[in-house]
């Protein structure tokens, strides 16, 4: 022990000294090309710094012992070993020669001859074995191989460092842009000419009563307001207010991580590594009182036994959350805040001294009481996670075995109270979900080179191994298991000319794929790709210019641990949205064909003075066989439905050190990015199949139309596509369905630009979408319910004529009222087509121009720690302007994915404004 103590103060005093003077790393760097390159930039991650290479790739940066170096624009990394002080490094450049002896008389006079010891070390005949260490400063271990033969072993200089970081966070969310509602007129209807005021007892859901400024609360007892009834304003009666039943709230969120990391070492060399994680982060949803909190616990030792690189690890999350979206409550509870009348406060009470629910009407819900609840966190999980690797390398042979086991479980507890709109007895279901995933990964690759060529050889094994059991209190229980394997051959080339500048290369390989769930396994899926690259093009120096192609097939099934079950909501109409309640999952992943995909890809990239880059490519992707979800009678089955290509290009280009010195630099990036997913062909009797929505609006599969095109009601016209109106002087809305948007857009461009000046970084991200176009049914049910701004601007509008042509083909002269008294409230403007109106007059441009994130970052230095301090302040998801009048068009309906393109009151996004805090140590 008393050693260990020595040597450990040895350390401290050693560090303590290194930490008082600057140190440097010195050493060459190669481009990706593998040749020395002048004006290579080499980054510091850890403390931001950066130099440039000379002609030979040499350069001398300040760094720390374990910092990262990272240089070709991140592609190669190196933790720093081996730091001195400047003025040793740059001796060390300076050749030098040793002093030689001077014989001469006068010197050798002066040396008299020293005794010959026979028991010294010359005349011994003992001798050391070559294996023993040639230098150390103290002695390990002295063996005896043989009568005159010793092996010595040096007591290594092994130590323990210590370092680690942690970091604290804190967010303020909002919410975006939310559509607007009128605050003018409350709860009621037009009656024998007049407008009148129905109390929440008479079940009214319409707000096409009068103007708030002409009524007055009585002050009389009444169960369904503290202020009593309204009346007409009078004498002693004040006039009444509209009640704010604004729901979103500005909340905090934090979050905390800890990292340790204990290294042992023997000298420069890494004998062990443990690291430890710890995390905790508690989310705030912009609705009061909903959350979430994630606690996470993550190990990994790595170490090298035998030549063997092994490392193995341990995570462990759990997750907790108020509620979640599952069953639409979160949509459920906005709808029905932003139709609440302004004649009614939900905050006054959820319930009446009943024990019901007290709402505006019985035909509707009170948010305050749908969020009510008994246990605090209705949905948990908790992940487990086991990873090993091994791997090794030798003679141009290299291994690598990796093992990862994955147990998930998931509970939601989804409830409805008692007198819930359209659950009146109440609804109690828990749904347990349990996964177990096992993945077994062994490559073995043999790499053979000269001087020009390089060969690789690969043979990669995947074994996957899934069980899926989910249960439903409310119904039956699912078991899914699935085991697959993929046998991966694979052959790259290699080739660089440095006398003739160019370098090509191949990738060639073929892939098995077999599956018992599958109905057919694959053993043909071929790969080839490769590039063709001319370097110093035109004699430019560092001017490359690369083409690249490649072909694809991969074979693939449908994911296991995903629930179908939100495709009931095909099941209803959007008016009886109210009584989604999902409970049936798929029946079985068996016997389906998998889904083959065939990839071309071609492009270019030109690469200018290493600072700047332009590529491009083009992509053709063909899915066959697609697997979609349908009803069969009550059961949810999956069937091999279409074929579709999604095919598009992409542009990119990269403009780095715009301007760069010392203090300052700018650098910029652009993308361009355009698509279409367009059906082939679609099994019989399944064409215009629903793929998301209601049945009454949907996204469709339709053959010749783009993959998921909106789908709903439209207004009837002639042969020149002229509206038809009716007699009454209104446009005549048409029987059936039809195609009435793409929400594709005719390209997404996304640009990021980086500054920094001394310590300080600046990052903004923000893109333009544009084209594509929504269906808008939150702005169609805020119409239908007069809830709408637009229907109270225009509920007075009279003597309208609608632009179009009668039955007899003349020109519409009819004027119409778009609000009359003196007719019943279901022939007005917004309510004589029903609940959703025609769907194609709420297609709405879905254009937007939006910043994703700033960040402004600074690191400081701490005592001895360069940059050990480091504060960022970051605001994400600014909306900048958007084309469609509701939320943000990229929100997804319900939550569900690949749904975009109907918005039937789905969620705002948020903005995010934050801090985060890190310290190293």
């Amino acid at each position: 022990m008393k050693k260990i103590y020595v040597l450990l103060l040895f350390f401290v005093i050693k560090l303590f000294f290194a930490q008082n003077s600057q140190l440097y790393y010195s050493g060459k760097f190669l481009n990706e090309k593998k040749k020395p390159q002048n004006f290579l930039k080499v980054l510091n991650k850890n403390s931001g710094v950066y130099e440039l290479t000379d002609e030979k790739g040499f350069v001398i940066i300040a760094a720390k012992e374990y910092d990262t170096l990272v240089w070709n624009n991140g592609k190669n990394i190196q933790v720093v070993h081996g730091v001195y002080e400047l003025k040793y490094i740059l001796e060390r450049q300076i050749k030098k020669e040793a002093v030689k002896n001077i014989d001469s008389k006068d010197y050798e006079n002066l040396i008299e001859p020293s005794e010959m010891d026979d028991y010294s070390i010359q005349k011994s005949y003992d001798s050391i074995r070559k294996n023993s260490d040639r230098s150390f400063s103290a002695v390990r271990k002295l063996k005896i191989k043989s009568d005159s033969l010793y092996k010595i072993k040096s007591q290594p200089k092994k130590y323990i460092v210590f370092n680690g970081s942690f970091s604290t966070s804190l967010d303020i969310k909002n919410r975006n842009r939310i559509p607007e509602t009128q605050n003018r007129y409350v709860q009621g209807r037009s009656e024998n000419g007049s407008l009148v005021w129905n109390d929440p007892e008479t079940g009214e859901v319409f707000s096409f009563g009068p103007d708030i400024s002409t009524l007055g609360f009585n002050g009389q007892s009444y169960a369904y307001d503290l202020n009593g009834q309204l009346v007409g304003l009078s004498d002693g009666i004040s006039a009444a207010k509209s009640y704010d039943n604004n729901l979103f709230k500005t909340t905090v969120g934090f979050g905390n991580h800890l990292n340790l990391n204990m290294i042992i070492k023997s000298g420069y060399d890494e004998d062990a590594r443990l690291s430890l994680n710890v995390g905790q982060r508690k989310d705030q949803m912009y609705f009061e009182n909903q959350f979430d909190v994630a606690n996470s616990f993550k190990a990994k030792f790595s170490t090298k036994i035998l030549d063997f690189n092994i490392s193995a690890g341990f995570n462990y999350e759990e997750n907790k959350a108020t509620n979640t979206n599952r069953i639409g409550l979160f949509n459920r509870v906005y709808q029905n805040s932003l139709l609440t009348p302004i004649s009614f406060s939900n905050r006054q009470n959820a319930y009446l001294n009943s024990g019901l629910q007290r709402s505006y009407s019985q035909f509707a819900d009170n948010p305050e009481f749908l969020f009510k609840q008994k246990d605090k966190y209705n949905y948990k999980d908790q992940i487990r996670q086991l990873n090993f690797d091994l791997n090794k390398s030798w003679n141009g042979f290299k291994i690598n075995i990796s093992q990862a086991y994955d147990s998930q479980d998931m509970m939601h507890r989804d409830v409805y109270q008692i007198s819930t709109y359209g659950f009146e007895d109440g609804l109690y279901n828990i749904r347990n979900q349990k996964n177990e995933f096992y993945n077994s990964n062994i490559l073995v690759s043999y790499e053979l080179r000269d001087s020009d060529l390089k060969n690789k050889f690969s043979l990669n094994h995947i074994l996957n191994d899934r069980k899926v059991n989910i249960n439903h209190s409310l119904d039956k229980n699912y078991f899914y298991q699935r085991t697959s394997q993929d046998y991966i051959f694979n052959y790259n080339l290699d080739y660089e000319d440095y006398n003739n500048d160019i370098e090509f290369g191949v990738n060639l390989g073929n892939s098995f794929y077999s599956s018992n769930t599958s109905l057919k396994n694959n053993f043909w899926l071929p790969k080839a790709n490769g590039y063709f690259t001319f370097t110093d093009i035109f004699n430019w120096n560092n001017t490359d210019f690369q083409l690249v192609g490649a072909y694809t097939q991969l074979s693939a099934e449908p994911e296991m641990a995903k629930s179908y079950s939100s495709y009931t909501t095909t099941q209803f109409s959007a008016q009886n949205s109210h009584l989604y309640f999902p409970l049936k999952e798929v029946e079985s992943f068996n016997n389906l064909r998998n889904i083959n995909i065939k990839e071309w890809k071609a492009g270019f990239k030109l690469t200018i003075n290493r600072k700047m880059s332009l590529s491009a490519e083009h992509f053709n992707r063909q899915i066959s066989d697609d697997v979609f979800p349908v009803f069969e009678g009550q059961n949810l089955v999956l069937k091999n439905l279409a074929d579709h290509t999604y095919k598009g290009y992409e542009v990119n280009f990269n403009y780095d050190r715009i301007i760069s010195n010392h203090q300052f630099s700018l650098s910029s990036k652009a993308s361009f990015f355009k698509y279409r997913d367009v059906v082939d062909q679609v099994n019989s009797g399944y064409n215009d199949l629903m793929i998301s929505g209601f049945n009454d609006i949907y996204k469709t599969l339709s053959k010749d139309q783009v993959l998921g095109a909106v789908m709903g009601s439209y207004y009837e016209r002639n042969s020149d596509e002229k509206i038809i109106i009716d007699d009454l002087g209104y446009p005549v809305k048409a029987k059936g369905l039809k195609i009435i948007a793409d929400p594709t857009p005719d390209f997404v461009m996304k640009f990021s630009h980086n500054i920094t000046y001394k310590m300080f970084a600046l990052d903004v991200n923000w893109e333009w979408k544009k084209g594509g176009k929504i269906w808008n049914g939150t702005q169609a049910v805020l119409d239908y319910y007069g809830r709408s701004q637009s229907s109270a601007d225009d509920r007075n509008i009279k003597n309208y004529v609608f632009d179009g042509i009668n039955s007899n083909g003349n020109a519409n002269q009819i004027p119409v009222d778009f609000y009359n008294p003196n007719q019943s409230v279901n022939e007005n403007r917004w309510t004589r087509y029903g609940f959703l109106g025609v769907s194609e007059n709420y297609v709405e441009k879905s254009d937007y121009v939006r910043i994703n994130d700033i960040t402004l970052s600074a690191y400081f230095d701490v005592g001895n720690f360069r940059r050990a301090l480091g504060i960022s302040f970051y605001v994400n998801n600014i909306l900048l302007w958007q084309a469609n009048s509701g939320v943000d068009s990229d929100q997804n309906f319900y939550d569900f994915d690949n749904s975009r393109g109907l918005d039937f009151f789905n969620l705002p996004s948020f903005k995010t404004y934050g801090c985060t805090v890190s310290f190293k140590f």
